[in-house]
């Protein structure tokens, strides 16, 4: 008399299954360290300037329109515009104050703070009606920085939105944006498979 068949398994869907468990876990992983790192990396650029503050250390050195006295005066005070120089190329203009002195401080306010790992350089001006000549520039060291007679004061302030906005523009930043879609579009998937 023969036995009774013995149940036989199928050992490629037990390997398919722990193969889309690993998938699911490495997923997961993926999901969990991308916040982690978003978090973190984040967190480093979370300063963000929010007004610069110019002052001319010598109001005579400044430049002039013109040296006659006691003829249009005020038309003679420089025009300056200050410029943020991003350190991916773009330059993101604050505006001009056309017949203005700097030896009592000159403020620009930045609307949309920018974070200070974005900036590479500030440029400021003198504006002439046939050519901009560059006065000084100067990178975000500290709270103050001096160069050719000019002080520029820096106000900042931190921010999780700033931070965050600034590090979604990096590659890396990018990468991780990536990597998380995919993971979620892969456990989206798994879930919709095993449902089925």
């Amino acid at each position: 008399m023969k036995d009774a068949a013995e149940p036989r398994y199928d050992n490629s869907l037990q390997s398919t299954f722990s193969l889309g468990q690993l998938t699911a876990w490495l997923c997961i992983a993926v999901i969990g360290l991308s916040v982690i790192a978003c978090v973190a990396m984040s967190a480093g650029r979370s300063t963000g300037l929010t007004a610069i503050k110019i002052t001319a250390l010598d109001a005579a050195s400044e430049p002039r329109d013109h040296n006659f006295p006691l003829f249009m005066k005020k038309e003679a005070l420089p025009d300056y515009e200050l410029f943020l120089i991003l350190s991916n190329g773009g330059k993101i203009i604050l505006g001009s104050k056309p017949n203005a002195s700097a030896a009592e401080g000159l403020t620009w306010q930045v609307s949309n703070p920018v974070s200070n790992s974005d900036v590479a350089s500030i440029r400021l001006d003198e504006r002439d009606k046939v050519i901009s000549d560059a006065v000084a520039e100067v990178q975000i060291q500290g709270n103050s920085v001096t160069e050719h007679g000019y002080r520029f004061d820096f106000t900042v302030q931190r921010s999780a939105s700033i931070g965050l906005k600034s590090f979604f523009k990096t590659p890396i930043g990018i990468a991780i944006t990536t990597g998380f879609t995919i993971a979620v579009i892969i456990i989206i998937l798994r879930f919709i498979y095993l449902i089925w």
